[in-house]
């Protein structure tokens, strides 16, 4: 028998053996198929419910208009920090509704983020239904994550076993990060969920090689590209998971696949992946000279931008160089967005950990934020399912297929990881999720009469999980683990988008609707839209000085604390900079540390985890006020103002 005709059977005999496992007897299949089907229904309406009474995160507002955006006008600028995919399909269904969307113009230029400004002032235009709009975008989020938990139970059966694709089906659609941006008009699950697809693909064609599922690997591949940037780190991870897929049966003498032909099939998987990356953006300048591009970053422009991003000069390393005369075979848009996420990184930001504020970030900071932010009993079946992995349990998977769920989430880490510019957003690691259900799944192995004991405690360890999320249904986004202490001392380790993203507004407005007392209101609210938008009426805070020396003379009396009713997004009151509304149809920049001052008192309500409600009185006010060393402040003087 040739070599060829032994590797064709081989090939027929890994297609049979991945198609037995799916077979199980008719009775225990129909079980699983509709325990898969109530998992997932429960899902999707735990998600359903938190899209209808979470209000639109920061994000969110800019995709949405984004989205629109790329429809109506044909480009590609608005949000290019991140490819256009998901957005775009999100916002099909909005025109059915027939937004208003001539406050939408993109700018195409490289300096202005023009997804800001359109968002406040789309939501002001289509202020009597905005709500439905986001609600009906959000509906493509549920469907992505849908499909994030059956391919979990898929693959985790094909490389285990039909319980093993349970376990991990049930991890994916109660895990609290799942569940916090999967309801979102944001690319984070689908990028999760594309990515998660597009490596099934690529373990599926290693086992059984050939054109078709090259292609169809490819047009996975490609779709996830258009989903998020992060997933670039594909072209570096498959090659790796390649060879080692074909050194280790040559180690122990199994035949392989000839490798010039499963190069050629690589390589038309890669030109797939590009062709449809191009018509994702419609081929607009594609094949650009590398060497006509304007960059903003260091990476790309080689020099040192100035401070005011509106004023950098036109700068390209490439120019001149034989690098410059390479015409680049991704749309302009593609590179142009890669160039800006990298200028965002490079100039750095503030970022809080623990309480401490610094400009740049952690290397350790993801790794702190699974620990406080995963589910205690997920992060144990997954730290179990590792150590079972590296020790050879007989659960264990054939070493390749195991790499294919473990160096993911390695290269995910240390290229998060090492991006230090700043640290804000557990979400960016969120890729890894999904292989980390695939690790734990293997659990699965101990439900069985001879592991009761074992299989028990690891049912106790995912029940006990379960109960942890939905305890806090739906603010599953300030989510964080019993280690920590809870979401009600979340923000004592991490805030921004892990805890506070503007998402509670209407949380406050039934309270506040509830106490008509509590007016005026000072409000700082941590978005980008406009609380007017659902009938909210604020002015701002008043100004907190740092120290007493911050505010003399006339304008110490008006410095904060003041008496009156507050309410404050829990990153203001953590000192957070960022920009607010002021209640009269602007937004003012607020300062790092401006809020800090709102610690010295104890919110009367929250709604949700994210933002505190305060009602500080006259003899609280000066307390804190002599504290700081301001002067104190009288019912006179009060009398003859109007008080926020």
């Amino acid at each position: 028998m040739s070599s060829l005709q032994q590797l064709n059977e081989d090939k027929d005999s890994a297609s049979a053996s991945l198609e037995q496992s799916a077979q199980l007897p008719r009775r225990t299949a129909r079980i699983v198929r509709f325990s898969v089907a109530v998992i997932l229904l429960i899902h999707a309406s735990l998600l359903l419910d938190c899209s209808r009474k979470n209000f639109v995160t920061v994000d969110e507002a800019g995709h949405l208009v984004a989205g629109i955006s790329h429809w109506t006008t044909g480009t590609y600028s608005m949000y290019r920090v991140s490819p256009p995919l998901a957005r775009m399909l999100a916002v099909v269904p909005v025109f059915l509704l027939h937004p208003d969307t001539k406050g939408i113009q993109p700018v195409l230029g490289l300096a202005e983020r023009a997804e800001w400004r359109c968002a406040n002032q789309f939501a002001l235009d289509n202020a009597a239904r905005y709500l439905d709009i986001l609600l009906v975008a959000r509906l493509a989020g549920i469907l992505w994550s849908c499909l994030g938990g059956w391919l979990v139970y898929r693959w985790a059966s094909d490389l285990y076993s039909y319980r093993a694709g349970l376990l991990g089906l049930v991890l994916w659609c109660f895990d609290p990060n799942v569940l916090a941006n999967a309801q979102m008009v944001t690319p984070d699950v689908p990028a999760t969920v594309a990515g998660l697809a597009a490596t099934y693909c690529f373990w599926r064609y290693l086992r059984c090689p050939s054109w078709s599922s090259a292609l169809l690997t490819g047009l996975v591949l490609g779709i996830a590209q258009l989903t998020k940037f992060t997933l670039l780190y594909f072209y570096a991870l498959w090659p790796l998971l390649w060879l080692l897929d074909r050194w280790i049966p040559r180690c122990v003498g199994n035949p392989i696949f000839p490798f010039w032909s499963q190069a050629r099939q690589c390589l038309g998987m890669v030109a797939v992946s590009l062709l449809v990356i191009n018509l994702g953006y419609e081929f607009q300048d594609t094949g650009k000279p590398l060497g006509k591009y304007v960059f903003t970053s260091r990476s790309f422009g080689g020099e040192e931008p100035p401070d005011v991003i509106h004023s950098f000069p036109p700068v390209n390393r490439f120019q001149g160089s034989w690098l410059g005369a390479i015409p680049v075979p991704l749309p302009a848009e593609s590179l142009a967005g890669i160039d800006r996420q990298k200028f965002d990184f490079e100039q750095g930001s503030y970022s809080y950990l623990r309480g401490q504020w610094k400009h740049g970030g952690w290397w350790y900071y993801y790794l702190y934020g699974l620990a406080v932010k995963m589910p205690l009993g997920v992060l144990a079946v997954v730290l179990w399912g590792l150590m079972l992995t590296l020790i050879g349990y007989p659960c264990r998977g054939r070493l390749v297929d195991e790499s294919f769920v473990w160096l993911p989430i390695l290269a995910v880490l240390v290229l998060v990881s090492s991006q230090t510019g700043f640290n804000h957003h557990l979400r960016y690691v969120l890729p890894l999720f999904p292989f980390a259900f695939l690790g734990a799944s293997k659990l699965a192995y101990f439900f069985s009469p001879q592991h009761w004991k074992t299989g028990l405690l690891i049912l106790v360890l995912v029940l006990w999980s379960i109960i942890s999320t939905l305890a806090i249904h739906p603010h599953y986004l300030s989510y964080f683990n019993e280690a920590a202490g809870g979401p009600e001392n979340g923000h004592d380790h991490l805030i921004d988008s892990n805890i506070d993203w503007g998402q509670d507004l209407l949380f406050l407005k039934a309270w506040l609707d509830q106490h008509p007392e509590a007016h005026p209101l000072g409000l700082a609210y941590y978005n980008v839209i406009d609380p007017r938008v659902v009938g909210i009426h604020f002015t701002l805070p008043p100004p907190g000085p740092i120290n007493a020396a911050a505010a003399q003379g006339s304008s110490a009396s008006q410095a904060g604390p003041r008496p009156g009713y507050y309410a404050l997004d829990v990153n203001f009151v953590r000192g957070s900079t960022f920009l607010a509304a002021d209640g009269q149809g602007q937004f003012h920049p607020i300062p790092l540390h401006e809020y800090e001052y709102f610690q010295h008192f104890q919110p009367i309500a929250k709604a949700g985890y994210s933002i505190f409600i305060y009602h500080i009185t006259l003899p609280e006010a000066n307390a804190v006020r002599q504290q700081i060393g301001l002067p104190p402040l009288t019912a006179k003087e009060l009398s003859s103002e109007r008080v926020p």
